[in-house]
């Protein structure tokens, strides 16, 4: 070679059977031997023909459970797929880390497990807004009906589907004296019934399916025989006064999201169960699934109270109630502990009676 005019003989190295005859070349050669030293990882598609993809991870109770003990994989944003069953009581949701199709090797990356985000947040259920935000109607499907049983009263269907008993009286043209029959058909829509329209309708009596509407007025004996006596805390919203229907522990409290309408009381089989306030008796029964033996108070055109699993009622249809009457007696609840459960009513919806009932 002549570089400058000068001849340029260089040494003939080999390296991986080749001959090298240039400086240049010589450390490009070097360049990539140095390279063939390092830490350097091929692709994932460059290591393996098969993607590994990460096991299913289970969600119970918002607790994120891994089904094997391998270690975390982060995925892509894409959106997993999902199915859920219930186990129990709780809700369990098994959703992929990744799905079989639609997924490449190369969108799939690890990362120090110590540095490793959660694969998989809690599951989140479609948002119900709280009670008092949401409409009483809004839980019934359009275009439903029920179909009165023997014992059914306007007051007991309206309460079983979170309707204001006016509107269900409206919304089936339903007059004066309400009377309702066993095998009839009411809609549960009461789209179309305005405020003004609900503001007109008298009080509605509380006549058992078939019935005349019961006398009223009456205060049954037992229940004044056995009122709640002492000093009683009360409080009094909207005109109504209200104290607590038993006493015992709290058990557990109002969240309408996860099926629980009202308020659990502790106590023991055959405790006293007062009215919370004064009233009169509109249901008085067991038609309601559900809810045992069930006593429904009505305290004005837009308030009730209602009482369930009771082991024995005192009161019937039209009797008259006073706060702290003795109306019924504790039973047990659905899960065999004896309790009773409370819940209030304004306009068909419910709403948590924490916020009616009096400090004690």
């Amino acid at each position: 070679m002549k570089k400058y005019g000068v001849k340029v003989v260089s040494p003939r190295l080999a390296c991986h059977g080749a001959y090298v005859r240039s400086p240049r070349i010589l450390l490009s050669m070097l360049f990539l031997l140095a390279g063939c030293a390092s830490d350097y990882q091929a692709p994932l598609d460059d290591r393996s023909s098969r993607l590994e993809r990460e096991a299913p991870v289970i969600v119970v109770d918002g607790q994120t459970v891994p089904a094997t003990t391998r270690a975390p994989v982060a995925t892509s944003t894409g959106n997993p797929t999902s199915s859920t069953t219930a186990v129990g009581s709780a809700a369990t949701v098994v959703r992929p880390i990744a799905t079989g199709s639609g997924i490449s090797r190369a969108s799939v990356t690890r990362t120090p497990v110590g540095n490793q985000p959660p694969a998989q947040v809690p599951a989140q259920i479609p948002a119900q807004e709280p009670a008092q935000q949401v409409p009483a109607q809004s839980a019934v499907p359009a275009g439903a009906v029920h179909v009165v049983g023997q014992g059914d009263t306007l007051y007991s269907i309206a309460f079983a589907h979170n309707m204001d008993v006016r509107s269900l009286a409206l919304a089936n043209n339903l007059v004066t004296p309400y009377t309702i029959y066993p095998g009839q058909r009411l809609s549960l829509s009461a789209t179309g019934v305005t405020a003004s329209a609900i503001d007109d309708v008298p009080q509605i009596p509380a006549a058992p399916a078939g019935e005349s509407a019961p006398d009223t007025g009456r205060r049954p004996q037992a229940a004044m025989d056995a009122r709640r006596t002492g000093s009683v805390n009360t409080r009094q919203v909207d005109g109504v006064t209200w104290q607590w229907p038993a006493d015992g522990r709290l058990l557990s409290t109002f969240l309408e999201t996860s099926g629980n309408r009202g308020i659990d009381v502790a106590g023991i089989s055959g405790q006293a169960v007062y009215a919370a306030a004064d009233g009169d008796v509109v249901y008085a029964g067991s038609g309601i699934q559900g809810a045992g033996n069930l006593v429904i108070v009505r305290h004005n055109d837009r308030y009730l109270s209602a009482y369930m699993h009771n082991s024995t009622m005192l009161v019937r249809e039209g009797d008259q109630v006073r706060a702290g009457d003795k109306i019924a007696e504790m039973g047990a609840g659905p899960n065999g502990r004896d309790m009773l459960h409370f819940e209030v009513r304004v306009d068909g919806k419910p709403v948590d009676p924490v916020r009616y009932l009096p400090n004690r």
